[in-house]
C-alpha cells in the first residue's frame, strides 16, 4: 500500500494514477472537502493532522510500501514529519512537487517567509490583500496595525478559517471568504472594491491560481509580494508520469528518490 499525504487537488489524481498502475493508496488529507469525482476503487481516505509519530503508526500498522508527499508546497510542517517518519521506518519518500508559475518581473518582490512579507508588503504605505489563506496571519495583522495600515484577507469560505482570523484580532469586515481559484475578473474586482496597492501571494502554481492573482495584480498597478517556498526534505517530481516512475524505482531499489 501507498501513503499518498495531500490535498484535493494533483493529490486526487495521483491516487487515481496509483490505483491504474496497481497500488492500494491510503489518501490522507487534513481536511474533509470531497474530493473532485470522487476516488474510485482502490483508494481509502482518512482524515485529519498527522505528526510525525502518527505517521510512523500508519506505515507500521497499514503495511506501507512507501511514501508520496503530495502536499501543499507550503506545508512544510507536514513534508518534515513525513520525511522523519520514513527515516526512522526505512520507508521510501518521494515528493510531488506543484510546478511554478511565478516569473521575475516588474513589480514582484520576493519574502524569505511570511515575517519578511508583512514587513516589505506595508513598507510601500498603501492597502494589502492577502491571498494566502488563513495561516500565518499574526504578522501581517500586527504590521497593519503599527503602520495604520488597511489589511484584507480572502480565505477558505469555512469555520475554521473565520475562526483563525477571529483569533489574530482581524475584523469581520476586513476578511473575504472565497472558494479558489479566482478569475483576472473576480481578483480585480476585489483589489478595486478595497483600494488594495499590494496584493501577498505565495508560490501555489496553476492550482492556486497564482496566475490570475498577479495579471489583476499588475493591471490594477498594485505591487505584488511572493513568499517563498520553503524547501522540502528531497527535491520531488513536477509531473505525475515522472512520480509514477520515481515510486516504481524506489519500490524495486528500496530508497526513495
Amino acid at each position: 500500500m501507498i501513503l499518498l499525504l495531500g490535498g484535493t487537488t494533483e493529490a486526487t489524481s495521483i491516487a487515481r494514477a496509483l490505483a491504474e498502475e496497481g497500488f492500494e493508496v491510503l489518501l490522507s488529507t487534513v481536511t474533509g472537502i470531497p474530493p473532485r469525482g470522487g476516488l474510485g476503487a482502490g483508494i481509502r481516505r482518512q482524515i485529519g493532522e498527522l505528526d510525525a509519530q502518527a505517521i510512523e503508526a500508519l506505515i507500521r500498522t497499514q503495511g506501507i510500501r512507501a511514501l508520496v508527499d503530495a502536499t501543499h508546497p507550503y506545508a512544510a510542517a507536514i513534508s518534515a514529519n513525513a520525511w522523519t517518519a520514513c527515516q526512522r521506518t526505512g520507508t521510501p519518500y518521494v515528493a510531488f512537487d506543484r510546478p511554478s508559475t511565478v516569473v521575475d518581473g516588474p513589480g514582484i518582490h520576493w519574502a524569505v517567509d511570511h515575517n519578511d512579507a508583512a514587513t516589505l508588503a506595508f513598507s510601500f504605505g498603501q492597502p494589502v490583500l492577502l491571498t494566502i489563506g488563513a495561516r500565518n496571519l499574526a504578522p501581517y495583522v500586527a504590521t497593519a496595525r503599527l503602520h495604520g495600515i488597511e489589511l484584507v484577507a480572502r480565505v477558505l469560505d469555512h469555520p475554521s478559517s473565520i475562526e483563525a482570523c477571529s483569533r489574530v484580532g482581524l475584523d469581520l469586515k476586513a476578511i473575504v471568504c472565497g472558494k479558489g481559484p479566482f478569475s483576472v475578473m473576480e481578483n480585480t474586482l476585489l483589489i478595486a472594491r478595497h483600494h488594495i496597492g499590494v496584493l501577498v501571494t505565495k508560490d501555489s502554481g496553476k492550482a492556486g491560481g497564482v496566475g490570475a492573482k498577479i495579471a489583476a495584480a499588475r493591471d490594477s498597478g498594485c505591487r505584488i509580494v511572493v513568499v517563498k517556498r520553503p524547501p522540502r526534505p528531497k527535491a520531488g517530481h513536477s509531473s505525475i508520469p515522472a512520480l509514477m516512475k520515481a515510486v516504481r524505482f524506489s519500490l524495486s531499489s528500496g530508497h526513495g528518490t
